[in-house]
């Protein structure tokens, strides 16, 4: 957060142009109570005799629809917690490619719901920033959601057992990641931890 805050204040200084920086995440990684953040965790990270998970919290990078149609080249953008000097913006088919897009070492955003637009990167993936560690209580009904190998595949649904259903994962399917997993928390407490299936 100080080195976003140090580019912020650099950007600032150049009063001919505009910095968009991703819009704030709306909650803080020391204070999680009522939302539901991307997370990233391994099945090694539950604590079953303490009944607590560990886990990392991300942040969807989404901008302000309004910045980002307003753009200019010259101006810069925080993409990846690192600041880029707009030099050329192209519209294609509803994609903002920025100094070229991926392929060209740019980036591309996209469109997203709320006046937002999102980062986006190969297989329409969010980028993601990380925020920090936390360990929060397992609710005592928490339940999982879990997506099967294959797209068609129907997501399981576990409410009992969740250590024995962890525990039978595949080494594969051990690790949870930002990109397709989502942690529901209630009043401080983990109520359902949801993962969806990603190519």
């Amino acid at each position: 957060m100080a080195a976003l805050a140090i580019l912020l204040c650099g950007c600032a200084q150049k009063a001919a142009h505009k910095c968009i920086a991703p819009l704030p995440a709306g909650y803080s990684v020391d204070s999680l109570s009522d939302c539901t953040v991307p997370a990233a965790f391994s099945c090694d990270d539950f604590n079953w005799m303490g009944g607590n998970l560990t886990f990392t919290v991300f942040n969807e990078d989404l901008y302000d629809a309004v910045e980002v149609t307003q753009m200019q080249v010259g101006d810069t953008l925080i993409y990846e917690s690192q600041p880029m000097v707009v030099s050329k913006l192209e519209d294609d088919k509803g994609v903002l490619n920025i100094n070229g897009g991926l392929e060209e070492g740019g980036c591309w955003l996209q469109g997203h719901e709320g006046g937002t637009f999102r980062a986006i990167q190969f297989d329409d993936h969010s980028i993601y920033s990380e925020m920090g560690q936390t360990e929060l209580p397992l609710a005592d009904d928490f339940i999982i959601i879990d997506c099967g190998e294959n797209p068609d595949d129907p997501s399981d649904t576990i409410r009992t057992d969740q250590k024995l259903y962890l525990e039978s994962l595949s080494e594969n399917n051990r690790i949870f990641h930002n990109l397709n997993t989502r942690v529901r928390i209630g009043n401080g407490v983990i109520k359902e931890i949801n993962r969806k299936w990603i190519p």
